[in-house]
């Protein structure tokens, strides 16, 4: 017999899915077996196109990394521009930490990356409240109304022996992101063509 279909998660799945454009920022503190760091974070998403930025502890100066299908650019304060086609050991190189950047775009927004096997855990409101994919077990310890859908404010992630923890989260689903990707980018392409 096959399992029953939970429409209520499926109708939300779909709703954050088709969110392309948004802009959420917080702290992240990244904890493990040695040490734990904290810094602020805001990450700005349109379409395929992202741009992180990092400020505080986790490095010295600020560190911006643009992402776009063909490559990412990691900018660290006082540094030359560091450019490859995969942003995970990029930044496992340059920050000492591994960040899923490309199944974040999804995790982040409370829902499972595409393809992978994964585990699913609801809430009574049909939250996604827990999530184990690629290696990783994600908690969604908080909620809040963001126009069209609830969004979390608080996620733990882990792959042990390393930590994540996403808080303070405030989110923006905006025209206005346009404006300040196509920026970096743009500011991105030039100093490549250099």
């Amino acid at each position: 017999m096959d399992a029953p279909v939970n429409e209520d998660w499926q109708r939300r799945y779909q709703i954050l899915q088709d969110i392309q454009q948004w802009e959420f920022t917080g702290r992240i503190a990244v904890r493990d077996d040695k040490e734990a760091q904290n810094s602020r974070i805001r990450w700005r998403q349109q379409g395929e196109n992202f741009v992180i930025n990092l400020w505080g502890a986790l490095n010295i100066g600020a560190t911006e990394i643009i992402g776009t299908p063909n490559q990412v650019r990691l900018q660290q304060e006082g540094q030359d521009p560091l450019i490859t086609n995969t942003p995970e050991q990029l930044i496992l190189d340059q920050l000492g930490y591994e960040l899923p950047v490309s199944n974040l775009e999804y995790w982040i927004k409370g829902i499972p990356a595409p393809g992978g096997q994964t585990e699913l855990v609801f809430n009574e409101f049909n939250q996604l409240i827990n999530l184990q994919q690629s290696g990783w077990q994600i908690e969604y310890l908080g909620y809040t109304n963001y126009q069209l859908e609830t969004l979390p404010t608080r996620i733990r992630m882990q792959k042990p022996p390393l930590q994540l923890d996403f808080v303070r989260l405030s989110w923006a689903l905006d025209t206005a992101i346009d404006t300040a990707i196509d920026t970096a980018i743009d500011t991105t392409a030039d100093t490549t063509a250099e």
